[in-house]
């Protein structure tokens, strides 16, 4: 893989913001698809990796994890202020598992190729992303991402846990999704808490990473709110963790949603 490929690779970073931006329920599908055929010749390059031999493949696959988290540090060291810089290491992230990975993945199924292999470069390049952040970003296709704008529930929890440098894959935020999945959407009000949870869980989430100090803020939820939650699902209480979840949101809805300081 030459360094003109290389460079091709590491310059969709730039396109982080844009599509950000567009990564809403009404938006993401049509986004997306558009976004997978005009970087067609990318998801090309990235597939040819596996046609090449078993060292080849291993060191092109480095390179390509290497050059992506590189031009993200890059990015990130261009921001001043605290704030923004968060709010740009968020967006990176959510980029790159909202679109980055699932096209690379929806190519391979379109033309028939190597998805499993897609998958292995994925994990190198989250490898390389959690050595450089700290943060590990998880590879999911379209479907799952599509889906999850019906069950995000946990869509604030994610972000907390994150706040706090837990992995994706921890404990508390795996019981959380299994008492949304197992209880709540079993509730004959369930989906559409859940339907009102996602729609103001993303804005709460953006306002926090603008505060001065969001870990302190993702600290206060984690101790008052979330790990109780966790210890009702844990005993069974379900209705209990309901209650005070909903608690956590009427607050987090006064704060940030409500409040003067945030209607511009």
């Amino acid at each position: 893989m030459d360094k003109r490929e290389l460079e091709q690779i590491s310059g969709m970073l730039e396109q982080a913001p844009e599509r950000v931006a567009e990564f809403s329920k009404e938006t993401y599908g049509a986004s997306f698809q558009k976004y997978v055929q005009e970087n067609a010749d990318i998801w090309h390059t990235l597939a040819d990796i596996w046609e090449s031999d078993d060292i080849s493949r291993k060191e092109n696959g480095e390179k390509v994890a290497e050059c992506l988290a590189l031009a993200a540090r890059k990015q990130l060291d261009g921001i001043s202020g605290r704030v923004k810089k968060e709010n740009m290491r968020l967006n990176l992230n959510l980029y790159m598992v909202s679109y980055f990975f699932p096209a690379m993945i929806a190519y391979q199924r379109r033309f028939g190729g190597h998805e499993e292999a897609m998958y292995k470069l994925t994990s190198a390049i989250s490898d390389k992303w959690e050595e450089c952040f700290g943060q590990r970003i998880q590879a999911a296709d379209y479907e799952s991402v599509q889906s999850g704008f019906r069950h995000k529930l946990c869509f604030v929890t994610t972000a907390v846990c994150q706040g706090l440098h837990k992995p994706q894959d921890c404990r508390e935020l795996n019981l959380m999704k299994r008492y949304r999945d197992e209880y709540l959407l079993n509730l004959e009000e369930g989906d559409a808490l859940i339907r009102e949870y996602y729609d103001i869980a993303p804005t709460i989430v953006k306002r926090i990473a603008r505060e001065a100090s969001p870990e302190e803020k993702y600290l206060y939820l984690w101790n008052t709110y979330i790990s109780k939650c966790v210890a009702f699902v844990e005993k069974n209480e379900n209705e209990q963790c309901r209650h005070l979840y909903e608690a956590m949101v009427s607050e987090l809805k006064e704060e940030y949603m409500v409040t003067d300081r945030h209607k511009q």
